[in-house]
């Protein structure tokens, strides 16, 4: 097995051996993409920390009430809001680089560096740039001709902001990088590549200036 220090990692490195130890596990199937070029023990460690934090949303959803069949809006947004202070509450104590550790880090910037030096690295930053909410706001309540910038704060345990958008992730970045169960997505604020959690709209992880495009604000 490769060393995790061998960053430019082994292309292709979807290997039987790991794509059996994701379906061993509990919790959803989490099978890379046939292209990740990943060193198979930093891919292997980071799916095991995307799999502990389904463990234990799973938990926190168990002791979140759930909704009836006939749901409002309002016992909706509630339920949506009480589930992610649960969350919060359980991950209190999580830091930077829980998720993205420092090698599964080194790797996501050697993936997308090799990524963005292509001929469509420019392509892929522009369209990343769709929907990101450092650069593209929200129509202006009082003024729709006019957009409004919502800040999303970058920070673990962190609540994305209401109402901000959400950026565009090109699929030639999703299919280099590993895949992502449900429960969670990708997403970039500013030059950041996120990892967030969909339905509690919490902000797992994060990896700053993975984007070089000094264009876009951090």
């Amino acid at each position: 097995m490769p060393s995790r220090k061998a960053l430019p990692a082994v292309a292709g490195v979807v290997c039987a051996a790991l794509v059996a130890g994701c379906h061993s596990r509990k919790g959803p199937d989490l099978v890379p993409p046939q292209n990740v070029r990943m060193d198979s023990e930093v891919l292997e460690e980071f799916y095991e920390e995307i799999q502990e934090y389904v463990r234990l949303r799973h938990k926190v959803v168990d002791v979140v009430p759930a909704l009836p069949p006939d749901a409002t809006a309002d016992q909706i947004s509630i339920r949506q809001k009480t589930l992610t202070q649960a969350i919060i509450k359980f991950r209190r104590k999580a830091k930077p680089g829980e998720i993205f550790k420092p090698e599964v880090e080194a790797a996501f910037r050697h993936v997308f560096k090799e990524i963005f030096a292509t001929p469509e690295g420019a392509a892929i930053i522009k369209e990343l740039r769709q929907g990101n909410p450092m650069v593209e706001g929200v129509p202006n309540p009082g003024d729709p001709t006019h957009e409004t910038l919502k800040s999303v704060r970058l920070g673990v345990n962190v609540v994305y902001t209401e109402g901000a958008p959400f950026s565009s992730v090109p699929s030639t970045l999703l299919l280099k990088i590993p895949a992502l169960p449900p429960e969670v997505r990708y997403r970039f604020v500013g030059r950041a590549l996120i990892v967030r959690d969909t339905d509690a709209n919490v902000i797992l992880d994060f990896i700053r200036d993975i984007v070089p495009d000094p264009t876009i604000p951090r």
